[in-house]
Protein backbone atom coordinates (compact mmCIF):
# COMPACT_ATOMS: atom_id res chain seq x y z
CA UNK A 1 0.00 0.00 0.00
CA UNK A 2 1.08 3.71 -0.89
CA UNK A 3 -0.58 6.63 1.16
CA UNK A 4 0.58 10.11 0.50
CA UNK A 5 -0.79 12.52 2.70
CA UNK A 6 -0.70 16.48 2.50
CA UNK A 7 1.69 16.50 -0.51
CA UNK A 8 3.75 19.10 -1.24
CA UNK A 9 6.05 19.67 -4.10
CA UNK A 10 7.81 23.30 -5.08
CA UNK A 11 10.63 24.31 -7.22
CA UNK A 12 11.51 27.72 -5.89
CA UNK A 13 8.25 30.25 -6.51
CA UNK A 14 6.83 27.74 -8.44
CA UNK A 15 3.94 25.53 -6.85
CA UNK A 16 4.07 21.95 -8.62
CA UNK A 17 1.12 20.89 -6.04
CA UNK A 18 -0.13 20.85 -3.09
CA UNK A 19 -2.20 19.19 -0.54
CA UNK A 20 -2.20 16.04 -2.35
CA UNK A 21 -3.56 13.07 -0.67
CA UNK A 22 -4.79 9.68 -1.61
CA UNK A 23 -4.13 5.69 -1.00
CA UNK A 24 -3.31 3.24 -3.26
CA UNK A 25 -4.12 -0.09 -2.31
CA UNK A 26 -2.35 -3.64 -3.45
CA UNK A 27 -4.43 -4.41 -6.81
CA UNK A 28 -5.52 -1.04 -7.09
CA UNK A 29 -4.77 0.33 -10.78
CA UNK A 30 -5.04 3.84 -10.23
CA UNK A 31 -5.16 6.18 -13.71
CA UNK A 32 -3.99 9.85 -13.22
CA UNK A 33 -5.06 11.78 -15.94
CA UNK A 34 -5.64 16.34 -16.40
CA UNK A 35 -3.74 18.84 -18.88
CA UNK A 36 -0.35 18.94 -20.14
CA UNK A 37 1.53 20.66 -17.15
CA UNK A 38 -0.50 20.43 -14.10
CA UNK A 39 2.25 18.04 -12.50
CA UNK A 40 1.38 14.37 -12.97
CA UNK A 41 4.71 13.35 -14.38
CA UNK A 42 6.42 14.98 -11.55
CA UNK A 43 4.16 13.66 -9.21
CA UNK A 44 4.91 10.43 -10.10
CA UNK A 45 8.74 11.03 -9.81
CA UNK A 46 7.79 12.40 -6.37
CA UNK A 47 6.60 9.20 -5.58
CA UNK A 48 9.52 7.39 -6.72
CA UNK A 49 11.82 9.74 -5.09
CA UNK A 50 13.45 11.21 -7.63
CA UNK A 51 11.90 14.39 -6.74
CA UNK A 52 12.13 15.03 -3.07
CA UNK A 53 8.63 16.37 -1.97
CA UNK A 54 8.99 20.18 -0.15
CA UNK A 55 6.60 18.57 2.60
CA UNK A 56 3.95 16.24 3.07
CA UNK A 57 4.35 12.19 3.39
CA UNK A 58 4.74 8.98 1.20
CA UNK A 59 4.11 6.12 3.24
CA UNK A 60 5.26 2.46 1.32
CA UNK A 61 3.23 0.48 3.59
CA UNK A 62 4.81 1.34 7.28
CA UNK A 63 7.60 3.41 6.16
CA UNK A 64 7.64 6.99 5.74
CA UNK A 65 9.98 7.12 2.59
CA UNK A 66 9.74 10.78 2.60
CA UNK A 67 11.81 10.76 5.94
CA UNK A 68 15.31 11.77 5.42
CA UNK A 69 16.65 9.12 7.25
CA UNK A 70 14.63 6.47 4.81
CA UNK A 71 16.63 4.66 2.52
CA UNK A 72 15.66 5.64 -0.93
CA UNK A 73 17.39 3.52 -2.97
CA UNK A 74 15.53 0.80 -1.61
CA UNK A 75 12.35 2.29 -1.77
CA UNK A 76 13.10 2.40 -5.34
CA UNK A 77 14.15 -1.39 -5.26
CA UNK A 78 10.44 -1.29 -4.47
CA UNK A 79 8.36 1.35 -6.82
CA UNK A 80 8.97 0.23 -10.25
CA UNK A 81 9.18 3.07 -13.20
CA UNK A 82 8.14 2.91 -16.69
CA UNK A 83 9.28 5.88 -18.18
CA UNK A 84 7.94 7.31 -21.55
CA UNK A 85 11.32 7.61 -23.36
CA UNK A 86 12.13 4.05 -22.61
CA UNK A 87 15.16 4.34 -20.71
CA UNK A 88 17.26 1.25 -21.89
CA UNK A 89 20.76 1.20 -21.95
CA UNK A 90 21.81 1.13 -25.44
CA UNK A 91 24.59 -0.63 -25.05
CA UNK A 92 23.12 -3.90 -23.60
CA UNK A 93 21.19 -6.65 -25.28
CA UNK A 94 17.86 -6.56 -24.42
CA UNK A 95 17.93 -9.27 -21.71
CA UNK A 96 20.77 -7.63 -20.27
CA UNK A 97 18.35 -5.18 -19.95
CA UNK A 98 16.07 -6.78 -17.88
CA UNK A 99 18.48 -8.69 -15.50
CA UNK A 100 21.06 -6.63 -14.86
CA UNK A 101 18.79 -4.96 -11.95
CA UNK A 102 18.17 -8.51 -10.44
CA UNK A 103 22.05 -8.93 -10.86
CA UNK A 104 23.96 -6.11 -9.90
CA UNK A 105 21.26 -4.65 -7.38
CA UNK A 106 19.27 -7.71 -6.05
CA UNK A 107 22.81 -9.81 -6.16
CA UNK A 108 20.49 -12.81 -8.01
CA UNK A 109 22.67 -15.67 -9.20
CA UNK A 110 23.46 -15.19 -13.17
CA UNK A 111 22.02 -17.84 -14.16
CA UNK A 112 18.66 -17.98 -12.28
CA UNK A 113 18.38 -14.18 -13.48
CA UNK A 114 18.74 -15.16 -17.20
CA UNK A 115 16.18 -17.43 -16.71
CA UNK A 116 13.86 -15.22 -15.04
CA UNK A 117 14.55 -12.16 -18.08
CA UNK A 118 13.66 -14.39 -20.14
CA UNK A 119 10.35 -15.77 -18.38
CA UNK A 120 9.27 -12.19 -18.50
CA UNK A 121 10.33 -11.49 -22.27
CA UNK A 122 8.29 -14.30 -22.97
CA UNK A 123 5.21 -12.68 -21.19
CA UNK A 124 5.28 -9.52 -23.03
CA UNK A 125 5.98 -11.14 -26.19
CA UNK A 126 9.77 -10.35 -26.86
CA UNK A 127 11.17 -14.02 -26.49
CA UNK A 128 12.75 -13.79 -30.03
CA UNK A 129 14.48 -10.33 -29.18
CA UNK A 130 16.16 -10.99 -26.14
CA UNK A 131 19.86 -10.64 -27.98
CA UNK A 132 18.92 -7.86 -30.22
CA UNK A 133 19.99 -4.01 -28.84
CA UNK A 134 17.50 -1.41 -28.45
CA UNK A 135 18.13 0.19 -31.36
CA UNK A 136 17.29 -3.15 -33.60
CA UNK A 137 13.74 -2.65 -31.65
CA UNK A 138 10.30 -0.48 -32.52
CA UNK A 139 9.26 2.28 -30.26
CA UNK A 140 6.72 -0.45 -29.25
CA UNK A 141 8.99 -3.36 -28.84
CA UNK A 142 11.15 -0.94 -26.62
CA UNK A 143 8.77 -0.23 -24.36
CA UNK A 144 7.67 -3.60 -23.60
CA UNK A 145 11.34 -4.20 -23.25
CA UNK A 146 11.38 -1.33 -20.59
CA UNK A 147 8.20 -2.83 -18.70
CA UNK A 148 9.71 -6.45 -18.69
CA UNK A 149 13.25 -4.77 -16.83
CA UNK A 150 10.65 -3.06 -14.63
CA UNK A 151 8.68 -6.28 -13.49
CA UNK A 152 12.37 -7.97 -13.20
CA UNK A 153 12.39 -6.50 -10.22
CA UNK A 154 9.23 -7.39 -8.75
CA UNK A 155 8.37 -4.16 -7.27
CA UNK A 156 5.44 -3.82 -5.09
CA UNK A 157 4.06 -0.82 -7.26
CA UNK A 158 4.87 -0.06 -11.15
CA UNK A 159 4.32 4.01 -11.75
CA UNK A 160 3.96 4.39 -15.79
CA UNK A 161 4.40 7.71 -16.85
CA UNK A 162 2.74 8.33 -20.09
CA UNK A 163 3.90 4.95 -21.94
CA UNK A 164 2.38 5.20 -25.14
CA UNK A 165 2.90 8.76 -25.56
CA UNK A 166 6.29 8.52 -27.76
CA UNK A 167 5.01 5.34 -30.02
CA UNK A 168 3.13 5.48 -33.53
CA UNK A 169 -0.79 4.69 -33.24
CA UNK A 170 0.08 1.72 -34.95
CA UNK A 171 1.98 0.35 -32.22
CA UNK A 172 0.21 1.67 -29.23
CA UNK A 173 -1.57 -1.44 -29.01
CA UNK A 174 0.81 -3.99 -28.57
CA UNK A 175 1.69 -1.77 -25.41
CA UNK A 176 -1.55 -1.24 -24.49
CA UNK A 177 -2.02 -5.05 -24.39
CA UNK A 178 0.67 -5.32 -22.07
CA UNK A 179 -0.29 -3.30 -19.52
CA UNK A 180 -3.54 -5.03 -19.69
CA UNK A 181 -1.94 -8.19 -18.85
CA UNK A 182 -0.30 -6.37 -15.63
CA UNK A 183 -3.45 -5.33 -14.97
CA UNK A 184 -5.42 -8.92 -14.83
CA UNK A 185 -2.31 -10.38 -13.03
CA UNK A 186 -3.27 -8.09 -10.16
CA UNK A 187 0.36 -6.24 -9.81
CA UNK A 188 -0.37 -2.58 -8.63
CA UNK A 189 -0.11 -0.06 -10.70
CA UNK A 190 -0.67 3.96 -10.87
CA UNK A 191 -1.06 5.12 -14.73
CA UNK A 192 -0.03 8.84 -16.39
CA UNK A 193 -2.07 8.43 -19.47
CA UNK A 194 -4.04 10.54 -22.24
CA UNK A 195 -5.16 7.25 -23.41
CA UNK A 196 -8.70 7.91 -22.19
CA UNK A 197 -9.74 4.60 -23.53
CA UNK A 198 -7.03 2.37 -21.97
CA UNK A 199 -7.67 4.37 -18.25
CA UNK A 200 -11.52 3.38 -18.79
CA UNK A 201 -10.55 -0.55 -19.82
CA UNK A 202 -7.62 -1.04 -16.89
CA UNK A 203 -8.15 0.97 -13.66
CA UNK A 204 -10.31 0.59 -11.06
CA UNK A 205 -9.82 4.18 -9.74
CA UNK A 206 -9.05 7.99 -11.65
CA UNK A 207 -7.75 10.65 -10.67
CA UNK A 208 -7.91 13.89 -12.37
CA UNK A 209 -5.36 16.01 -11.45
CA UNK A 210 -5.29 19.96 -11.92
CA UNK A 211 -5.03 23.07 -10.50
CA UNK A 212 -2.31 22.13 -8.35
CA UNK A 213 -3.54 18.37 -7.08
CA UNK A 214 -6.23 16.05 -7.28
CA UNK A 215 -9.20 18.05 -8.74
CA UNK A 216 -11.79 14.73 -8.43
CA UNK A 217 -11.10 11.59 -7.68
CA UNK A 218 -13.49 8.37 -8.34
CA UNK A 219 -14.66 5.17 -10.43
CA UNK A 220 -13.68 5.23 -13.99
CA UNK A 221 -17.86 5.14 -14.65
CA UNK A 222 -17.55 8.28 -12.26
CA UNK A 223 -15.24 10.23 -13.48
CA UNK A 224 -15.72 9.72 -17.27
CA UNK A 225 -19.70 9.09 -17.14
CA UNK A 226 -21.02 11.26 -14.00
CA UNK A 227 -18.20 13.81 -12.80
CA UNK A 228 -19.13 16.29 -10.30
CA UNK A 229 -17.01 19.19 -11.74
CA UNK A 230 -17.67 20.77 -14.68
CA UNK A 231 -13.40 20.91 -15.55
CA UNK A 232 -13.20 16.65 -15.10
CA UNK A 233 -16.26 16.65 -17.66
CA UNK A 234 -15.02 19.10 -19.91
CA UNK A 235 -11.57 17.27 -20.00
CA UNK A 236 -12.65 13.45 -20.29
CA UNK A 237 -14.75 14.37 -23.35
CA UNK A 238 -12.24 16.78 -24.67
CA UNK A 239 -14.88 19.84 -25.03
CA UNK A 240 -13.69 23.01 -25.87
CA UNK A 241 -15.45 26.08 -24.52
CA UNK A 242 -16.28 29.41 -25.12
CA UNK A 243 -17.82 31.86 -23.17
CA UNK A 244 -19.37 35.09 -23.05
CA UNK A 245 -20.50 37.66 -20.60
CA UNK A 246 -22.55 40.49 -21.73
CA UNK A 247 -23.77 43.57 -19.36
CA UNK A 248 -24.45 46.71 -20.92
CA UNK A 249 -26.34 47.84 -24.14
CA UNK A 250 -22.45 49.20 -24.53
CA UNK A 251 -21.04 45.23 -25.36
CA UNK A 252 -19.01 44.74 -28.34
CA UNK A 253 -21.38 43.05 -30.49
CA UNK A 254 -18.97 42.76 -33.51
CA UNK A 255 -15.91 41.76 -31.46
CA UNK A 256 -17.85 38.96 -29.68
CA UNK A 257 -19.07 37.95 -33.03
CA UNK A 258 -15.55 37.65 -34.33
CA UNK A 259 -14.37 35.79 -30.87
CA UNK A 260 -17.15 32.93 -31.77
CA UNK A 261 -16.02 32.72 -35.24
CA UNK A 262 -11.89 32.24 -34.45
CA UNK A 263 -13.48 29.76 -32.00
CA UNK A 264 -15.03 27.75 -34.20
CA UNK A 265 -12.89 27.89 -36.74
CA UNK A 266 -9.93 26.81 -34.48
CA UNK A 267 -11.90 23.76 -33.18
CA UNK A 268 -13.00 22.70 -36.54
CA UNK A 269 -16.68 23.68 -35.93
CA UNK A 270 -18.80 23.19 -39.26
CA UNK A 271 -20.02 26.37 -41.39
CA UNK A 272 -23.52 25.29 -40.51
CA UNK A 273 -23.16 24.88 -36.53
CA UNK A 274 -21.17 28.62 -36.86
CA UNK A 275 -23.98 30.32 -38.44
CA UNK A 276 -26.67 28.76 -36.38
CA UNK A 277 -24.68 29.70 -33.03
CA UNK A 278 -23.88 33.73 -34.60
CA UNK A 279 -28.01 33.65 -35.13
CA UNK A 280 -28.64 32.51 -31.71
CA UNK A 281 -26.01 34.66 -30.02
CA UNK A 282 -27.31 37.78 -32.56
CA UNK A 283 -31.10 36.95 -31.18
CA UNK A 284 -30.53 36.21 -27.61
CA UNK A 285 -28.62 39.81 -27.56
CA UNK A 286 -31.53 41.55 -29.27
CA UNK A 287 -34.04 39.60 -26.71
CA UNK A 288 -32.49 40.65 -23.65
CA UNK A 289 -30.11 43.25 -23.71
CA UNK A 290 -31.26 45.81 -26.07
CA UNK A 291 -34.66 46.33 -24.24
CA UNK A 292 -35.52 50.24 -23.87
CA UNK A 293 -36.41 49.90 -20.19
CA UNK A 294 -33.98 47.49 -19.15
CA UNK A 295 -30.66 47.10 -17.94
CA UNK A 296 -29.79 43.08 -18.11
CA UNK A 297 -26.92 40.93 -18.20
CA UNK A 298 -26.05 37.97 -19.76
CA UNK A 299 -23.95 34.60 -19.47
CA UNK A 300 -23.30 32.24 -22.14
CA UNK A 301 -21.78 28.96 -22.33
CA UNK A 302 -20.77 26.97 -25.27
CA UNK A 303 -19.21 23.46 -25.13
CA UNK A 304 -17.79 21.96 -28.65
CA UNK A 305 -18.00 18.38 -28.25
CA UNK A 306 -15.76 16.86 -31.29
CA UNK A 307 -16.87 13.85 -31.30
CA UNK A 308 -20.01 14.20 -31.69
CA UNK A 309 -19.92 17.25 -33.47
CA UNK A 310 -22.34 19.27 -31.60
CA UNK A 311 -22.46 22.46 -29.56
CA UNK A 312 -24.44 22.49 -26.52
CA UNK A 313 -25.05 26.10 -24.87
CA UNK A 314 -26.16 27.37 -21.49
CA UNK A 315 -27.70 30.85 -21.45
CA UNK A 316 -28.42 32.56 -18.06
CA UNK A 317 -29.71 35.89 -17.61
CA UNK A 318 -31.31 38.59 -15.57
CA UNK A 319 -34.88 40.29 -16.09
CA UNK A 320 -38.26 39.34 -15.86
CA UNK A 321 -38.81 35.81 -15.71
CA UNK A 322 -39.19 34.73 -19.26
CA UNK A 323 -42.46 33.97 -20.76
CA UNK A 324 -41.89 33.17 -24.87
CA UNK A 325 -45.72 34.15 -25.49
CA UNK A 326 -44.78 37.66 -24.37
CA UNK A 327 -44.70 40.15 -27.66
CA UNK A 328 -41.50 41.72 -27.18
CA UNK A 329 -40.24 37.76 -27.83
CA UNK A 330 -42.39 37.82 -30.83
CA UNK A 331 -39.64 37.96 -33.51
CA UNK A 332 -36.07 36.48 -31.39
CA UNK A 333 -37.77 33.28 -30.01
CA UNK A 334 -38.95 31.35 -32.53
CA UNK A 335 -35.47 32.09 -34.83
CA UNK A 336 -33.64 30.71 -31.30
CA UNK A 337 -35.71 27.55 -31.39
CA UNK A 338 -35.82 27.40 -35.34
CA UNK A 339 -31.65 27.20 -34.87
CA UNK A 340 -31.91 24.96 -31.77
CA UNK A 341 -31.49 21.61 -32.40
CA UNK A 342 -33.09 21.56 -28.67
CA UNK A 343 -33.69 24.31 -26.25
CA UNK A 344 -35.46 24.36 -22.90
CA UNK A 345 -35.93 26.93 -20.04
CA UNK A 346 -35.15 26.22 -16.48
CA UNK A 347 -34.76 28.06 -13.03
CA UNK A 348 -31.57 29.76 -12.78
CA UNK A 349 -29.59 30.66 -9.87
CA UNK A 350 -29.21 34.32 -8.38
CA UNK A 351 -28.03 36.69 -9.84
CA UNK A 352 -29.59 35.58 -12.87
CA UNK A 353 -33.50 34.52 -13.17
CA UNK A 354 -33.50 32.60 -16.34
CA UNK A 355 -31.75 30.01 -17.74
CA UNK A 356 -31.69 27.99 -20.96
CA UNK A 357 -30.61 24.71 -22.04
CA UNK A 358 -29.77 24.10 -25.92
CA UNK A 359 -28.15 22.29 -27.87
CA UNK A 360 -26.72 22.94 -31.85
CA UNK A 361 -26.25 19.82 -34.37
CA UNK A 362 -25.57 20.24 -37.73
CA UNK A 363 -29.00 19.13 -39.45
Amino acid sequence: MLKIENLKLQFGKKLIFHDVNTVINDGDVVGIIGPSGCGKSTFLRAMMMLEHPTSGHIYLGDEDITSWTSDHNEARERIGMVFQDFNLFKHLSIIENVVSGMIHVQGMDRQEAYDEGMKILKEVGLIDKAFMYPSDLSGGQQQRAAIARTLAMKPEIVLLDEPTSALDPLVRGEVESVIRMMAASGHTMVIVSHEMELIKQVCNRVIFFNDGGIFEEGTPKEIFENASKDETRRFVHALKVLELNVDSKDFDFIGSQTQITEFCYKNGVSKALLDRLLAIQEELFQMVIIQPHEQNSMHMVFEYNQKEKELFGSVEFTGEPFDEDDPMYFVSWPIIKMRSTSIETLPAEAPYTNLFKMTIKDK
